[in-house]
């Protein structure tokens, strides 16, 4: 029951799923989900997109559209929750929050090195860690916390869809692991991702965030277009967070999920 229905106060951006997303709009709008579906379902929207004369993406377009309709959001966003995709060993708790990475480096480094059963390729590992990694990517983001996160994406299904909206799939591995079996497969002529990989588990961690936008609401609303009309998904379902080197505390964190 949204906020359309029950009178409730500040609304919360959830994108957990689409029955959530639209919930999260109800409550942002004051409308109820019957309206929200039935105009998503209706409009034809590709179409109506390629014969606008507008330059703005089509989430936002589509955002246009709704507010033409239905108004202006009327409640207050209280909140934000985000999705921290990543792969790590089982059972890790976060306790920490979720570390950026110039924190987090000998942590990854320490959990690279523990994984290889293979003594000469940790031996390997703990030199690469001493003496420097031969990869482009890994130096950029070591040496520049620009790139130090942590990430998150808005919309939580949009982790399973990396390749269609354009994104790196941080459920298969971290880009910063990756970038570590890059670095040993150019310099020792083998491979260790695969290994690497199977040892670690995929990963949601969901948190919340008071940072909130108007405009996160854009690219919700696309999704739950997408979802109404069993159409793929674009890349304007792919809003991302970014720390800004800053942890993200533990109290924020809502939920750890194993996929």
């Amino acid at each position: 029951m949204s906020s359309a229905e029950k009178g409730a106060g500040l609304a919360v951006l959830d994108c957990e799923s689409y029955e959530s997303s639209i919930e999260s709009i109800c409550d942002i709008y004051r409308i109820t989900s019957d309206l929200v579906i039935a105009f998503l379902s209706e409009i034809v929207l590709e179409e109506e997109y390629e014969a606008a004369p507008t330059s703005q993406g089509i989430d936002y377009f589509l955002k246009s559209i709704f507010d033409a309709r239905f108004g202006e959001p009327v409640e207050p966003l209280k909140s934000v929750s985000w999705f921290h995709l990543t792969r790590v060993p089982s059972g890790t708790n976060f306790s920490e929050g979720i570390l950026p990475l110039h924190l987090a480096k000998e942590r990854v480094w320490e959990t690279v090195i523990a994984i290889p059963f293979n003594q000469q390729i940790r031996l390997r590992l703990e030199n690469m860690r001493k003496n420097g990694v031969d990869d482009f990517q890994y130096n950029l983001k070591i040496n520049d916390r620009l790139h130090s996160g942590p990430y998150a994406m808005l919309v939580r299904e949009s982790a399973f869809h990396a390749k269609t909206i354009g994104n790196w799939d941080y459920l298969d591995l971290p880009e910063i692991i990756a970038d570590i079996c890059n670095g040993y497969e150019k310099e020792y002529g083998e491979s260790i991702r695969d290994e690497v990989s199977l040892s670690l588990a995929p990963c949601i961690v969901k948190f919340k965030s008071m940072i909130v936008k108007y405009s996160q609401i854009a690219p919700v609303l696309y999704y739950c277009w997408c979802k109404a009309n069993h159409k793929e998904f674009g890349r304007d379902v792919n809003y991302n967070f970014d720390g800004r080197g800053a942890t993200i505390p533990s109290e924020v964190i809502q939920r750890i999920e194993f996929v």
